[in-house]
């Protein structure tokens, strides 16, 4: 499914492992799991918003980072027992601008659960209770056109989920359900357009069976 500026992350979204594309993802539900929906940006400033749920009562956001990267490129298509089809890509770069954490151990995040569950959170903005990693100093750099963003978000818990997005020039957010594989590729499902990944395949991309 393709999305634009709104990124949902949680218990009540859905599963990375079976997800799709944003713009046309199911709505099964599962635990700990992340997606993405549209919400209005101007060409000039793209922003994001994260929606974040938990799968248990006292879970917390542990962490949040995002990474930028430069260019994709498509390694194979992987046909699913769904029917769908899930895309091996590997990602150029691999830039973090954004990270932030709990300013509290796991122990203290279990403990004080209600201060530490945000519901939403505003790429660049620093919830209450949080400290920003990366960058050292001052707000992250805005979302640039053209680039890939992967969101790994982490919980208390230790469950991770990852949401690859792309933002295209008039500013609206594609994204899509991602899996970490080896270095910098993931595989991101699913039915990906080649439109997503500007006609970057590798010589040897081919369709596998599930």
């Amino acid at each position: 499914m393709r999305y634009s500026g709104l990124l949902m992350a949680g218990a009540v979204a859905l599963a990375l492992a079976a997800g799709c594309s944003l713009k046309a993802r199911s709505t099964t539900a599962s635990p700990a799991s992340a997606a993405a929906s549209p919400e209005p940006s101007s060409a000039a400033t793209p922003a994001a918003k994260i929606q974040i749920t938990y799968a248990h009562p006292n879970d917390t956001l542990k962490s949040l980072k995002v990474t930028q990267f430069t260019g994709a490129t498509l390694l194979l298509k992987e046909a699913q027992s769904d029917g769908k089809t899930a895309s091996l890509v590997r990602f150029d770069g691999g830039a973090p601008i954004w990270a932030i954490r709990s300013g509290q151990g796991v122990l203290g995040l279990l403990s004080n659960a209600k201060e530490y569950r945000p519901v939403t959170i505003e790429y660049g903005k620093l919830p209450t209770g949080y400290v920003q990693e990366v960058p050292d100093d001052g707000p992250p750099a805005p979302l640039d056109p053209g680039s890939y963003y992967v969101f790994r978000i982490e919980r208390a818990s230790g469950s991770t989920n990852y949401e690859v997005i792309k933002v295209d020039p008039d500013g609206t957010v594609e994204g899509y359900d991602a899996e970490p594989r080896a270095g910098t590729s993931y595989s991101l499902c699913c039915n990906v357009p080649e439109s997503f990944l500007e006609l970057n395949p590798a010589p040897d991309a081919n369709l596998l069976g599930p």
